[in-house]
């Protein structure tokens, strides 16, 4: 299917050859989609005989590419207003907030995660975001970061390995161990419904050694580094 989109006052193409400078505007623009990809964009007054299956008028409004939400965390349950209080006093965070997350996940249904996962992803696409990457993070077993991962992917391509996000609850004290469980057993559990691998290197989190350990064993996976 074909589709127009004439009327444009003013079209951001965001021309790459120009790096931070000027957007690239193109005013009194048209765009052609042609299925999922956009076929041709210009003056309206460059296009030439478009018989496309349907025509939208922008009705002289600015026309720009989706933004693009880089880091995001939608697989969760629960809330975590605690932290934010404890956070407005000046009260030290050192991960608290994902603790009870992981708790609040892991005790939540694939249905009830994805159905948060759809309602967060609607809200994005109404402020202008059209693509998003959603990392795993908040399981920590291979089970839950394995069906994590799953529900990311029912909505994006963009689905993240996070599972070295923090030395969860019962692996306390032990964070080699559970580095351990996560190149050994949960990349290769979670490779297969993910893109992208990540590890949180910090203090009260992850040492260099130990994300390098993660990172290396989803490069050996076939993931991208986030």
């Amino acid at each position: 299917m074909s589709r127009l989109i004439e009327g444009i006052g003013q079209l951001v193409t965001n021309d790459p050859t120009r790096g931070e400078g000027p957007l690239g505007l193109v005013r009194d623009a048209a765009v052609v989609i042609e299925g999922d990809a956009v076929a041709w964009v210009g003056p309206r007054a460059a296009l030439r005989g478009n018989a496309a299956d349907a025509r939208w008028d922008a009705g002289g409004r600015a026309v720009l590419p989706g933004f693009v939400e880089s880091h995001s965390h939608l697989v969760f349950a629960g809330e975590r207003a605690e932290e934010f209080a404890a956070r407005m006093a000046g009260r030290s965070y050192e991960a608290g907030g994902i603790r009870t997350t992981i708790a609040a996940t892991r005790a939540a249904s694939d249905a009830e995660l994805s159905a948060n996962v759809a309602r967060l992803a609607r809200e994005y696409l109404a402020s202008g975001v059209t693509t998003v990457e959603v990392k795993s993070g908040y399981g920590q077993t291979v089970r839950d970061e394995e069906r994590s991962l799953v529900v990311a992917r029912e909505h994006t391509a963009e689905a993240t390995l996070l599972a070295a996000h923090v030395v969860p609850p019962d692996f306390a004290g032990r964070a080699d161990d559970y580095v351990r469980l996560v190149v050994e057993e949960m990349v290769p559990a979670c490779a297969p419904h993910a893109r992208w691998i990540d590890v949180f290197c910090e203090v009260g989190a992850f040492d260099g050694d130990q994300s390098r350990a993660v990172l290396e064993a989803g490069l050996a996976a076939g993931l991208g580094v986030r």
